[in-house]
């Protein structure tokens, strides 16, 4: 069984209504028949607020075993590096996706937002966004 955390940033959750509408395989196909156990995901995940905070300091900490950290969207870092354009549970989603992927058995990043930044990074890109292959070696 593999623990898979799916998390979003700047993007318009185009993938994740993909993987929802996928029929082959199926959602449900992928987890009963391929062992994944989806953590949280922000559309389909029952938990909220301080929960969701909880649940991602537990697996920062090591008490919750985290094998595949998936990220869809851009990566927002603005403004000047603060990455407080996109908050998530009390913090720039940019600090939690840093310290995931430390402890992440792999990380995917889902779609080309994820992956080169997408429209979001577009010059003039006020919101400072990019893809997280530029930061593989961070």
């Amino acid at each position: 069984m593999a623990n898979v955390l799916w998390l979003q940033g700047g993007a318009c959750s185009g993938n994740t209504m993909s993987f929802l509408n996928a029929e082959e395989p199926t959602v449900v196909e992928l987890i009963t028949d391929f062992g994944l156990n989806i953590l949280w995901h922000p559309t389909t995940g029952l938990q909220i607020g301080d929960q969701v905070q909880d649940l991602l300091k537990d697996i920062i900490a090591g008490k919750v075993q985290m094998d595949i950290l998936v990220y869809e969207g851009s990566l927002i870092e603005g403004p000047n590096g603060t990455g407080s354009m996109n908050f998530f549970a009390d913090r720039p989603m940019k600090d939690w996706i840093k310290e995931l992927s430390e402890v992440a058995g792999y990380v995917v990043a889902v779609g080309d937002c994820a992956t080169w930044g997408g429209i979001p990074a577009v010059p003039p890109n006020p919101s400072e966004s990019t893809g997280l292959q530029f930061h593989k070696k961070e």
